[in-house]
This record gives structure tokens, C-alpha cells and sequence, in this order.
């Protein structure tokens, strides 16, 4: 709707004899005043944890409610509802800087661009050794491997254990007291079972 020739007063009135276009018109025209400040206080508050959206919605509200509070005697509407927006964006701003939300506003995204690196955030140079897929897959082999590990003999879980601590097959012979070829021998049977359980 061009509402350029209508005057505010006329806008209210019409809202109030529930001119849902007028109210739509008189929203849209307020729009551009709380956008303005949202950026504003977003600026002057950019490290709180808060976003644009959430200061426009707050803005938003404050010209609703300047909306159903006005009296015409006091004031001219742009001032009342400019008023409003701000009141309610600085109710907003308050509550973040709480110090219960002081944690999450000191805090900083993984999404936060490095000053001078172009498309470059932290989390790009956070190294990554599995990507999502890659580590539920061997956390399902590690989980079966536990499991076959608890379905060993005691002899054969304990030259399990050694040899996935690093022991060498005559270093495991030795702990255990027996032959390095028995060891070796078991070595096999071990990993063969194993194998045949991971796939």
C-alpha cells in the first residue's frame, strides 16, 4: 500500500477502526526507523551475543505497543514510537549483559572471520582427522573390537591388551611366561577372529 499520502494520525485511526491494511502500512513504514536502529545498537553492542534480528524483532515490538499506547495529545507518533523501539531494544541489551549471560557474550563463534584473511574462519584452521562419517565408523569398529576383546580366553585378551599398548611379541612373551612362538601362534588366531568380527 503507498502510504506516503497518508499522514500518521490517519494511519492510527484507520488501525484502530481495525484497517488491517492501514496497520500493515503503518508496520511497513516503521520498519525502515527500527532497522536503522537496530544497526545502531548493534554497533555499539556488536560483542553481547546478540544479532540484528534479534534487536529489529524487539524494535518491532516496542512500535507495536507504541501503536496501542498512543494518545495524540502527547507527542507526535514518530517520536512515541521511536521511543518505544528503543526502550525495548535497550531492555533487550540489558539482559545479555547480565553476567550470567557473560560466558556466552565474551565468547567467540567458529564462524568469526580472521581480520585480514578473506573467507577464512577459526573454524577452517581448527585440523579436522575424520570428518563426521569417517568417525562413527570407527567408533562402531572400535565398539566391536571391545566386544570380541571381552569374548577372548584371559591368555589371549591379555596378549590383546599388550599388543595394543605397544608390546612387541617377545616383550609379551616374557610378561606372560610363555614361548614366543606360542604368542605369535595366538597373535594369528586373535587377529583372525577379529577381522571376522569387524566385517
Amino acid at each position: 500500500m503507498d502510504y506516503k499520502g497518508l499522514n500518521d494520525f490517519e494511519l492510527i485511526y484507520q488501525v484502530r477502526e481495525n484497517d488491517e491494511v492501514a496497520y500493515g502500512a503503518l508496520i511497513d513504514k516503521y520498519s525502515h526507523l527500527v532497522t536503522m536502529l537496530a544497526k545502531k545498537y548493534l554497533k555499539k553492542n556488536n560483542n553481547i551475543g546478540l544479532e540484528f534480528d534479534d534487536l529489529y524483532q524487539e524494535g518491532m515490538m516496542g512500535v507495536i505497543k507504541a501503536l496501542d499506547d498512543y494518545n495524540a495529545n502527547d507527542t507526535i507518533f514518530y517520536t512515541y514510537a521511536s521511543l518505544c523501539a528503543k526502550r525495548e531494544m535497550d531492555k533487550i541489551i540489558k539482559i545479555h549483559k547480565r553476567k550470567k549471560m557473560s560466558p556466552l557474550n565474551n565468547s567467540i563463534s567458529l564462524n568469526y572471520c580472521i581480520e585480514g584473511k578473506t573467507n577464512c574462519s577459526i573454524e577452517d584452521l581448527i585440523p579436522s582427522k575424520f570428518d563426521l562419517e569417517q568417525e562413527f565408523e570407527y567408533e562402531e569398529t572400535f565398539n566391536k573390537l571391545m566386544n570380541a576383546k571381552y569374548s577372548l580366553d584371559l591368555t589371549d585378551s591379555s596378549i590383546f591388551e599388550l599388543k595394543m599398548n605397544g608390546f612387541s611379541t617377545r616383550e609379551i612373551a616374557n610378561l606372560l611366561e610363555l614361548t614366543y612362538k606360542s604368542v605369535d601362534y595366538r597373535m594369528r588366531k586373535i587377529r583372525k577372529k577379529l577381522i571376522n568380527c569387524t566385517t
